[in-house]
């Protein structure tokens, strides 16, 4: 499989690769993100499952009824987030990115939740909940 885009985890153990673009690159401020990646926010690429694959042994955590967590079992590291509905893709942390600017975030959500400390002046659009569909 040739990757447009890859990465790993901090040890190594997991790696994943993806072969088509992602479907949406966001900033989520939420407090279910902040709390599972232990900082302000989740920088993540939204990926089509189809054309992805990763090998490593992960840890899951449902962080709600609609999304699950998985990491690193070895270091950690927060990989991805699985929705269970629609269940045809898969977020993927920018921070694991091979190549970290490779992709950039087109939009910030759930800026409701924002820490009071993190400003946002990048000129991307914001959202206070999820983006528009």
């Amino acid at each position: 499989m040739s990757a447009l885009y890859a990465g790993g985890c901090l040890c190594g153990q997991v790696r994943w690769r993806a072969t088509a673009e992602p479907l949406n690159v966001r900033i989520c401020h939420c407090r279910n993100c902040q709390r599972a990646t232990g900082g302000p926010f989740f920088a993540r690429a939204l990926f089509p499952l189809e054309g992805f694959e990763f090998s490593g042994e992960l840890t899951r955590f449902a962080s709600s009824a609609r999304l699950e967590r998985r990491a690193c079992a070895r270091c950690g590291t927060p990989m991805f987030s699985v929705p269970n509905d629609p269940a045809d893709r898969i977020g993927v942390s920018l921070a694991t990115l091979d190549e970290p600017d490779a992709l950039k975030p087109h939009c910030h959500v759930f800026v409701a939740s924002k820490r009071a400390w993190v400003v946002l002046d990048d000129g991307l659009p914001q959202y206070a909940e999820g983006a528009p569909s």
